[in-house]
């Protein structure tokens, strides 16, 4: 299904300890289809959902030519520390969505795995002409981040003029070509800023 998708996930988190989430995955149906083993469980939740604390929505509809999962669900900000912390890809924890506790902030940290084909499979003909078809059906895909609380304190991506909002997008051809993971962290805070960082906010 490389090439196929797109990926939204926008996360919030509020001075009280609250924080919700959603996450949007739009996956052509055509190679959805054909993705037999993966198409009748690809939209399931239950592991997140039934985790303490945690309560949420998952619900799967077709758009276009896209079948589209949308997960919402919501819970205190350290039970999704300990929901998201462990999450991984592949089974590897350096690759996926992490939540953690950064002494008296959070750290939200994406390491999306590169899709560049490596060793024998990089020269072999067959497997180049399959990459340039993948790269052609991933025109307008993008895999994309929006995290908000009351201050952002850094990120690697881009950061609003109000300091409460980091996000991240990249286009998916871009992630499939490069050689390295796509990472994007913020690491924020609960409580606003003070009176005399707003000040220098103005003039930053």
């Amino acid at each position: 299904m490389s090439g196929c998708f797109d990926l939204k996930q926008d996360l919030a988190f509020r001075r009280d300890g609250t924080a919700t989430a959603n996450v949007r995955i739009a996956v052509d149906a055509t190679a959805l289809a054909m993705a037999k083993d993966v198409n009748s469980k690809w939209c399931s939740s239950e592991k997140l959902l039934s985790s303490k604390g945690i309560t949420g929505t998952a619900e799967r509809t077709t758009e276009g030519g896209d079948e589209v999962c949308s997960v919402s669900f919501s819970g205190k900000t350290e039970d999704l520390v300990a929901a998201l912390s462990n999450a991984n890809v592949g089974g590897d924890k350096r690759q996926g969505v992490q939540l953690n506790r950064l002494g008296d902030n959070y750290e939200f940290v994406v390491n999306f795995p590169s899709l560049k084909p490596t060793d024998k499979y990089a020269d072999d003909p067959m497997a180049q002409g399959l990459r340039t078809l993948i790269l052609a059906k991933m025109s307008g895909r993008h895999i994309a981040w929006t995290l908000t609380a009351p201050r952002i304190i850094e990120t690697s991506g881009t950061i609003s003029e109000d300091g409460r909002t980091a996000s991240y997008s990249r286009p998916l051809a871009t992630v499939f070509s490069s050689d390295r993971p796509t990472t994007f962290r913020a690491v924020f805070s609960l409580e606003p800023p003070g009176m005399f960082e707003q000040f220098l906010n103005w003039f930053r």
